[in-house]
């Protein structure tokens, strides 16, 4: 099973509507290649933006929470508050630039 950073629904939700918004009027079906690589494409990039950042403590630290039980999303969160990652702020500008360069052809998708 493959794990996302983000729910792959909410991703595919977006992707949906730029393959809509590069493909007008043809049938979704016609892309599921291109759908699939591109959710998987897109929370590469969001997960590499979240990490690319961290120290190698910070990174240690993250690990810690991902293995233990108890955290939550609260958890994961206060974490990246903690140390100055801006979530919505990274998620948004991630997005931004994934819908430019799908638009453009460019994405690895």
């Amino acid at each position: 099973m493959e794990s996302y950073l983000v729910d792959p629904a909410v991703l595919g939700e977006f992707v949906d509507a730029l393959i809509a918004e590069k493909y007008p009027g043809q049938p979704a079906e016609n892309h599921t290649a291109i759908r699939e690589e591109s959710i998987k494409a897109l929370d590469h990039q969001l997960l590499k933006t979240m990490l690319g950042t961290l120290t190698k403590e910070q990174g240690a630290k993250l690990n810690q929470l991902l293995d233990d039980r108890n955290s939550n999303e609260q958890t994961f969160a206060d974490f990246f508050k903690n140390n100055g990652i801006d979530l919505e702020a990274a998620l948004r500008d991630t997005m931004v630039k994934f819908r430019e360069d799908f638009l453009k052809g460019e994405t690895d998708a």
